[in-house]
């Protein structure tokens, strides 16, 4: 994109969000096994089977190997379903996930949007869920894992590398340049050491209830560390307002 197709006004400014332990307390995957059991898609037996991986996803924190055990035995128990009933699953799980949702990290995507701001949501999460979690919440897009769908039906694989750890870097950088936005003046927001990636990708990065790997890295780097208290949240907030009004 040229200066003269921009226009004299600010160039675009992104904000990235991860999903699960950033914006919403928990893991998004058990809330939709949840959502297929009560519409009959899976059994109780399988839901059970999946709540413990996602016990151990909470209590270890995203650790790759857990998180790619939780993921695959979710869309396992998806498989066969067609698409346009997993966009309908999604409705379904993102009202489950609302109350959920940390009113804190809410309110600071909230504040990019009031700043006028893109933001995007960008998780490990199937794809279909973010982006309706993007669309209740008035974000520009959510960015998820692709799923594979052939003649209409989930076939319980991906279309490419989950969105997680470098894959999450690597599109919020070919996002921002197919846009023509400058990473120096983005934000990315994360509580986990895998993200760095996505973290180091953009000017301003935050870290939200980080684990113990991410708020070393951070505190070394000088960057801002959120734990989700009213204090810590309006002052990111003007932070937030601030930069907008000094473009």
């Amino acid at each position: 994109m040229s200066d003269a197709d921009r226009g004299s006004g600010p160039l675009p400014v992104a904000a990235f969000f991860d999903i699960d332990k950033t914006l919403v307390n928990g893991a998004s995957l058990l809330f939709l096994a949840r959502a297929a059991r009560s519409l009959g898609i899976v059994s109780v037996r399988d839901l059970a089977r999946f709540g413990w991986k996602t016990v151990r996803f909470r209590k270890h924190g995203e650790q790759l190997s857990v998180l790619d055990e939780v993921r695959d035995r979710g869309m396992q128990l998806l498989a066969g379903q067609r698409a346009d009933r997993l966009h309908a699953l999604a409705a379904q799980v993102v009202g489950r996930m609302q109350p959920r949702i940390w009113p804190e990290t809410r309110a600071l995507l909230q504040a990019h949007l009031d700043a006028g701001h893109e933001v995007y949501l960008i998780s490990a999460t199937p794809d279909f869920l973010a982006q309706e979690l993007a669309a209740t919440l008035g974000a520009t897009a959510g960015i998820g894992s692709g799923l594979e769908i052939e003649n209409g039906v989930f076939t319980g694989r991906f279309t490419a590398g989950t969105m997680h750890g470098p894959e999450k870097g690597r599109a919020a950088v070919l996002l921002m340049a197919d846009h023509g936005i400058a990473s120096a003046d983005c934000y990315a927001y994360s509580d986990s050491i895998n993200d760095l990636p996505l973290l180091t990708a953009v000017g301003t990065a935050v870290v939200v209830n980080p684990d113990r790997g991410l708020e070393r890295h951070a505190r070394s780097a000088g960057w801002r560390v959120l734990t989700l208290d009213p204090a810590s949240i309006r002052a990111e907030r003007r932070r937030v307002r601030a930069a907008s009004r000094a473009r």
